[in-house]
Formats: C-alpha cells, sequence, structure tokens
C-alpha cells in the first residue's frame, strides 16, 4: 500500500488467530488455517534482510536478466523528495546491486517507487504522480508518463504495450475525504501515450495489486477485503470475484496453473487463490506483507514485508 496511512496502519499488524478463523468462516471461498502454512524461519523459506531494503513495496522476476528487481520507498510513499531507489537480486536471495535505479542518480527520478512491470525491454515503474519507463538492461530512464492522482501503485502491461496503473486514492482518515486532488481509480496509458480512466471513485477502496485477464483487469482492495473485476470497455463496470479473510489486500500475481497469489496485511499472510475455490495459505506471519513475483525457472515464489525490509522466498505450491 502506499499512501500516508494513520499511525496505526504504519505499525506491526497482529492478527489474533480467532479472529482468522471468524472471518474464515464467513468467507464465501473458504480457507486453511494459517498455522497449516509456513512462517519466516522455517526450513522452506529463505529469509533476506539487513541487506539494505528500505520500504521494499513491489518486486518483479526478470526472466531475461534471470533477477529480481524490488522497489524501495525510503520514507514517506506519496513525497516527492526522489531518495526511492530499485535493487537488483539473485534468485536465490544475494544482492547484486543494492541501487540499481537511484532517484537523483544518471537522471533517474524515483520518489517512492512501488509497483514494476517488464515489457519487452521496458521496464515500468509505478511512482508519485505518474509512471516511470526504463531500459530493463541498463537501468537507464527512457520516459515519464504523468497521471491524474497521487499515490500511483502497481502496474500491468497488455499484449498491445497498453500500460494499466491503480491509483490508491486520498487518505481516508480525514472528514469528509479530500478528494479535490486524488480519487481512487485505474487508469490506462495507450501505446499512443493517451491516458484513459478504466474507473474512478471511492467506490474501488483503494485499488492496489493489479492482475490483467482476457476482459479487463483484478485488482486489490487495499480499503477493503475484496479482488474486485473491472471491465477494460466499462460495460459491465465493477464486480466482487474474490472475498477475503481479511483486508487491505495489496499484492497480486498469477501463477503458472492459473491460480492467483494474494498476500493481505490484516491476515499477514500469502495465499493461492481462485475464484470458487477454498483458499490455501502458502505463507503466514509475515508483517505488511506486499508484493510477489514468480520465478517459473525455478518454480519460486518471492514476496516482499513492506515494514519488515525483508524479502522472503520459497517454492510454489503444488
Amino acid at each position: 500500500m502506499k499512501m500516508s496511512r494513520p499511525p496505526a496502519l504504519r505499525r506491526p499488524l497482529a492478527a489474533s488467530a480467532a479472529l482468522f478463523c471468524a472471518a474464515c468462516t464467513a468467507s464465501a471461498t473458504g480457507c486453511y488455517h494459517p498455522a497449516a502454512a509456513p512462517a519466516p524461519g522455517s526450513a522452506n523459506v529463505r529469509t533476506i534482510a539487513n541487506v539494505g531494503f528500505d520500504e521494499p513495496e513491489n518486486l518483479v522476476y526478470d526472466p531475461v536478466g534471470d533477477v529480481y528487481l524490488v522497489s524501495n520507498i525510503v520514507g514517506g510513499p506519496a513525497a516527492r523528495d526522489d531518495n526511492g531507489f530499485i535493487s537488483r537480486v539473485s534468485p536465490d536471495g544475494q544482492v547484486l546491486t543494492l541501487k540499481w535505479i537511484a532517484g537523483g542518480v544518471n537522471g533517474a527520478v524515483l520518489d517512492a517507487p512501488k509497483g514494476l512491470a517488464i515489457h519487452g525491454d521496458t521496464l515500468a515503474v509505478a511512482d508519485v504522480g505518474g509512471v516511470h519507463l526504463f531500459d530493463r538492461r541498463t537501468g537507464a530512464p527512457i520516459a515519464t508518463h504523468a497521471l491524474p492522482g497521487l499515490v500511483m501503485n502497481d502496474v500491468a502491461w497488455g499484449a498491445d504495450g497498453t500500460l494499466w496503473i491503480t491509483d490508491t486514492g486520498p487518505d481516508r482518515t480525514p472528514t469528509p475525504v479530500d478528494t479535490s486532488k486524488d480519487l481512487d481509480a485505474v487508469w490506462q496509458i495507450l501505446p499512443g501515450g493517451q491516458v484513459r480512466a478504466v474507473a474512478r471513485g471511492l467506490a474501488l477502496d483503494r485499488p492496489d495489486g493489479l492482475l490483467l485477464d482476457d476482459d479487463g483487469a483484478l485488482v486489490a482492495t487495499f480499503g477493503a477485503n475484496r479482488i474486485e473485476h473491472l471491465d477494460a470497455r466499462g460495460e459491465r463496470g465493477q464486480r466482487t470475484v474474490l472475498t477475503m479473510p481479511g483486508g487491505r489486500v495489496d499484492g497480486l500475481r498469477r501463477l503458472p496453473d492459473g491460480a492467483m497469489v494474494v498476500t493481505s496485511w490484516d491476515t499477514k499472510s500469502v495465499y493461492r487463490a481462485r475464484p470458487g475455490d477454498s483458499l490455501r495459505v502458502l505463507l503466514t506471519g509475515v508483517t505488511s506483507p506486499a508484493g510477489v513475483a514468480v520465478d517459473t525457472k525455478r518454480g519460486r515464489l518471492a514476496v516482499t514485508s513492506m515494514q519488515g525490509n525483508a524479502m522472503y522466498l520459497l517454492p510454489l505450491p503444488r
């Protein structure tokens, strides 16, 4: 999640087992008890910590370079301070270059980088007020696309080169909510550079993780406990496809078998999810599980802990 939060949301979260079980019972999909899932420190979970990460919000696996690229916010998630950076991490968790792309260095601008996505030789990075494009091989800046709003969150490329972006919208703590400068949204940047709003409004509940499908996008709600579907043409609007056991739903990625990986801050857990099927807890006990990435070469899943300044590697579910 990438915007200013009430103090309670910036502290480590604690979800009791009782609350989790109650949420599971209420979920339309059902779930497994988190005690059955591995946690940091388990034999099959590798922890990468104390390596210089600074609020690692998201990551992507680059199969060409065979590396993970990890975004680091460094401070306020909506601050225009140009001190964010992107790290290169090997598949086994070794930090190859901590500040491979750094704000204010070699022409790069990175205020509070969050979502990352690769298309061809272009790396897209969601940032404050827009999206930056870099050369995925060298890290050299290519272009910046400004967008309405402030806290751009996750990014995903369509097959035709259209870039989708989630905009988490305004802080909900003031009453009434100030929507004069920002509003929850999902944006598209078309191949020609035109900006289009797929959806806007507080009903989006602070859109976060983003995953494209054949006719639109799946969006995680950091302000709720749902996965929403948005129709690319706007004909069917917004509909809930999955209700999660807890809120602050953040990371969203596709597994090789077609299921999704979903993270929730409230339950401190990472799930395998498929609409209409039971949830499977893949990892639990993680403070602020944010980004997820899939290493298809090794059958491995990577997860960042934003507030824990850590990254975890574990085997993909079978």
